[in-house]
């Protein structure tokens, strides 16, 4: 569907007064929208399309420009800029607005003719951003929006270099004439209509993940589910071991992955923490013990969470006897470390957040009454975690101190921190994956409208990876994003 595009256009000079042109066009509801405004030009002409009427009929619009550039824009916002010397003689240019764009895109499509017109400048564009976002964007939050194109004769959409966002547009340039809209760059599925996929680990060849299975490989027990591994750009997922009863957050080392199994009550199988070697996808258990949720690992030990105990553990990575660091951990489903502590949530079950030496020793909690505090990652200076209830992101130094708001999302699942940008899920609201700049305090929303994203994981050099799980069974998805 096309709609009427009215261009407006202000013309000054030094003997001349300003002039305009312009109309009232009809938009989606039918309302009246009233001219506001134009661009100040150095030379040539606009004009349009009968705008006397309705507005119900689409209809083109077009300018000319000359050597001298000049700058034009529409009454919905769109701009083009075309700079002294981009052209050497008169130019007619024209815009036609499409409103149906392609996936990912955040505003409309604007087909600017003659398709393939050169530029010896870049011309600069503005995109009006109108999207309909069912929670509104934070005062430092904007979308991950950049200008998309695609040659003439192809619907192969590459997006733009420059992408200049603020909350109401995306700048950017072409030295081409085409179609071009502002969108979003969409994630890209590396396993699909998995069985509420959850956690995620990797190493420098493989995604691994948890989930139950594809329905194909059902095996009529609700509670099983298997590790998979997929190679970071494929699409086919493969099962490392059989089936088991609800796997669970993993963690990987050079030889193995190590999960959490969280049993089964029929028949009893209890829970237990096991490892997979990579090589061989021999399936050894480490321990059997109260209901893992929960484990990482360093060099030497394995550090995991017993839900039912409500304790902290840690055990050799060969296993052995497990020790407690930590009692009264509430459900540590989320865990996090540095070279001398693990941190955790306790979730509902206790409203705090914690660390423990992983020698042993007082448990310190760092921020308590917090609304279902999940998701968690650490620095050399800050714990960061989500909050589930109040669909905060907060920090607090580790050393101990006064807690301050990262991010205010609706629903706060999962963490993950690289560098200097902390990325999370937001299961309410915009249902979003985001990536949070710590040093300029400024957000960037990756992805809309995510079927339950729950946790994401950003190791170094591998783009981001998140897994959704779906909003019915079998619909979940394991996904990785990449800026262009």
């Amino acid at each position: 569907m096309t709609r009427n595009l009215v261009l407006v256009l202000a013309c000054a000079a030094a003997a001349l007064s300003s002039a305009s042109c312009g109309g009232t066009d009809k938009g989606d509801e039918g309302t009246d929208r009233s001219d506001t405004g134009g661009g100040e030009t150095g030379g040539g002409d606009a004009g349009g399309g009968d705008t006397s009427g309705t507005g119900a009929q689409p209809a083109s619009g077009q300018f000319s420009v000359d050597a001298q550039g000049g700058t034009f824009t529409a009454e919905d916002g769109f701009t083009i800029e075309v700079p002294a010397g981009a052209v050497s003689e008169e130019t007619v240019i024209t815009v036609e607005r499409v409103d149906d764009a392609p996936e990912g895109a955040v505003g409309p499509m604007y087909v600017l003719g003659p398709e393939g017109q050169t530029f010896a400048k870049p011309i600069t564009l503005t995109l009006p951003i109108t999207i309909a976002l069912k929670a509104e964007l934070g005062e430092d939050t904007v979308l991950g929006a950049y200008g998309f194109t695609a040659q003439e004769g192809s619907d192969d959409f590459a997006p733009l270099a420059r992408h200049d966002v603020s909350k109401d547009s995306v700048v950017t340039e072409t030295d081409r004439l085409s179609r071009v809209y502002p969108g979003m760059p969409l994630p890209a599925a590396m396993a699909s209509q998995h069985r509420y996929p959850s956690a995620l680990a990797a190493d420098g060849s493989f995604l691994y993940f948890a989930s139950g299975g594809t329905e194909d490989v059902a095996t009529g027990d609700n509670n099983d589910g298997f590790i998979y591994r997929v190679k970071p750009g494929a699409d086919a997922a493969e099962a490392m071991i059989p089936a088991d009863p609800d796997p669970k957050s993993l963690w990987v080392n050079d030889s193995h992955v190590y999960w959490a199994s969280g049993g089964d009550d029929d028949p009893v199988i209890p829970s237990a923490l096991r490892r997979v070697d990579k090589a061989s996808q021999e399936v050894e258990t480490l321990v059997e013990i109260g209901y893992v949720v929960s484990v990482i690992g360093d060099a030497s030990a394995l550090y995991f969470g017993d839900g039912f105990g409500e304790k902290i553990y840690t055990m050799p990575l060969d296993g052995g006897e497990p020790v407690v660091l930590a009692e009264g951990a509430g459900n540590p489903e989320h865990l996090a470390q540095d070279a001398e502590n693990v941190y955790w949530t306790g979730g509902s079950a206790t409203s705090k957040v914690y660390k423990v030496a992983k020698s042993g020793g007082e448990v310190t909690v760092i921020a308590e009454n917090e609304a279902e505090p999940a998701g968690i990652a650490v620095d050399a200076e800050f714990v960061y975690w989500a909050n589930v209830g109040d669909g905060g992101v907060f920090k607090a130094p580790i050393a101990g101190g006064q807690k301050t708001l990262v991010y205010q999302g609706v629903s706060m699942a999962g963490l993950a921190l690289r560098g200097s940008t902390l990325f999370s899920t937001d299961t309410g609201g915009n249902r979003s994956v985001n990536a949070h700049d710590l040093e300029s305090d400024r957000t960037v929303v990756l992805a809309l409208g995510q079927p339950v994203a729950w946790r994401v994981l950003a190791p170094e050099g591998q783009g981001v990876f998140w897994s959704n799980a779906g909003d019915y069974r079998y619909q979940g998805q394991v996904v990785s994003y990449h800026a262009p």
